[in-house]
């Protein structure tokens, strides 16, 4: 199976390489190879820092579908097995299980309780003094 072959300009150059072709490889000036290999690593930085995220992601999901209170969930995703649309779904699998472990905001109703609660406190401490 052939490599695709990916183009990039560095300092107003372009450049089209394969994996596999050494040649184009080695045509590469040593400044340019240089800031290739700079980008590269960071790219490489990048996605380990990804993964170790995922994996964290991973754990913290299954200590939580651990939990006394927890029902009974749907397996998680292997961490060795995860790929761009894993992550996804792990995130919003945990988005979900926030909102739904979130305490519920003040509703329209408690708020008329409060307000009226204040009120009826003002009344009694005007009566008084």
């Amino acid at each position: 199976m052939e490599q695709a072959a990916i183009t990039f300009i560095v300092n107003g150059k372009t450049f089209s390489l394969r994996a596999g072709d050494a040649a184009a490889l080695g045509a590469i000036p040593h400044a340019e190879r240089q800031q290739l290999i700079a980008l590269l690593e960071a790219l490489k930085q990048q996605d380990d820092r990804a993964a170790a995220l995922a994996q964290v992601a991973v754990e913290r999901a299954r200590t939580t579908s651990r939990a006394p209170q927890a029902p009974a969930a749907a397996s998680t995703p292997r961490p060795e097995r995860l790929g761009s649309g894993d992550v996804d779904a792990l995130m919003a699998r945990l988005v979900l299980e926030e909102n739904r472990n979130r305490k519920p905001g003040p509703t329209r109703q408690d708020l008329y309780k409060w307000v009226l609660g204040f009120a009826a406190a003002v009344i009694v401490l005007v009566l008084i003094f």
